[in-house]
């Protein structure tokens, strides 16, 4: 007899899988306007999540913002989520230049500066915008060698779904459990790694930097590679605008310091990213992912594990 977890897994797969044929039915501007609805049903019916996207808001703009403002921009992340998702089920039949056509870009040059150095690039994003999007635009439309680290989902079909996509685009997806040495070949060939450092994951090792004034649990593997190879930092975000097109924001880049203190360095690396990160949600903040708990691990908890940090460190080394 199927568990009750099976059974929830196969209704949320073929729900999904009778959207995709439903959105693939119908013209982009009638597609965003299902994803809308689907966001705002979900900012309703989603209680728990909306409530802590509005606790995360307030503690970071309860200064700045009414409640009614904070209120708002939690139920706007929901519908950014349902357009985003409308948008990267009608990508899977996109060319590149058609792609291309909903897309403006500003700071550009900060990435092609980087990349001229041929060391390899990091590019720093989080789950702000579009960012499955993003990666397709950079690899099919710039013809960037781009490998994108990702979390593999729950359910292998529908990881297998999103993987396949970002094939299509000429992307190479990197599990995140891939050894560091994968990650450090693709830098020394001089080509650009995709990481979304916005999650506080007890998957991966980390140390504690400042995100938003508050101690954050901040995956430190690409700033302990990046410290090694030289590999300059750009961070980066394409965000939606108010006529369902594009804007990518490019921001200037940096490099990780190499100095006889590696704890310092990579604290300090990890600090910058998630200073650049503030940055570009400050941009537009209903357009990152509020319903993450990010800043559930607090100092002193294992999450904040120097050994594992050590022994990832020595895996690149080697």
């Amino acid at each position: 007899m199927p568990s009750v977890k099976k059974i929830k897994n196969d209704m949320i797969y073929y729900l999904i899988r009778g959207l995709i044929a439903v959105f693939d039915l119908l013209p982009r501007n009638t597609a965003l306007m299902l994803g809308r609805f689907f966001g705002e049903i979900a900012a309703i019916l989603d209680a728990k999540e909306r409530k802590l996207a509005e606790t995360n808001l307030k503690n970071v703009y309860g200064d700045k913002w009414n409640d009614l403002k904070i209120k708002l921009v939690a139920r706007e992340c929901f519908v950014m989520m349902g357009l985003n998702m409308a948008d990267v089920i009608l990508s899977r039949k996109w060319t590149a230049k058609e792609l291309d056509e909903l897309i403006q870009v500003d700071g550009y040059e900060h990435f092609e500066n980087a990349y001229a150095e041929g060391k390899g690039v990091i590019g720093l994003t989080g789950h702000i915008g579009n960012f499955e999007l993003f990666a397709a635009w950079y690899s099919s439309v710039k013809k960037i060698p781009l490998s994108v680290i990702g979390r593999e989902l729950y359910d292998k079909r529908l990881d297998n779904l999103i993987v396949e996509n970002r094939r299509r685009f000429g992307l190479e997806n990197i599990p995140s459990d891939t050894p560091a040495k994968k990650l450090l070949s693709v830098l020394k060939d001089g080509k650009m790694i995709g990481i979304l450092l916005d999650l506080d994951s007890s998957r991966v090792s980390g140390y504690f930097a400042p995100f938003f004034g508050q101690p954050a649990n901040t995956a430190a593997g690409p700033v302990v590679i990046g410290r090694k190879t030289g590999s300059p930092v750009v961070p980066m975000a394409m965000f939606r605008r108010p006529d369902n097109r594009y804007l990518v924001k490019v921001l200037p880049a940096f490099k990780i310091n190499d100095t006889d203190d590696k704890e310092a360095d990579i604290i300090d690396g990890l600090t910058r990213c998630n200073k650049a990160l503030e940055e570009l949600i400050n941009f537009d903040p209903a357009q990152w992912i509020w319903i993450h708990n990010r800043w559930k691990s607090k100092p002193g908890d294992s999450s904040s594990v120097k050994s594992i940090m050590k022994e990832e460190s020595q895996s690149v080394s080697q």
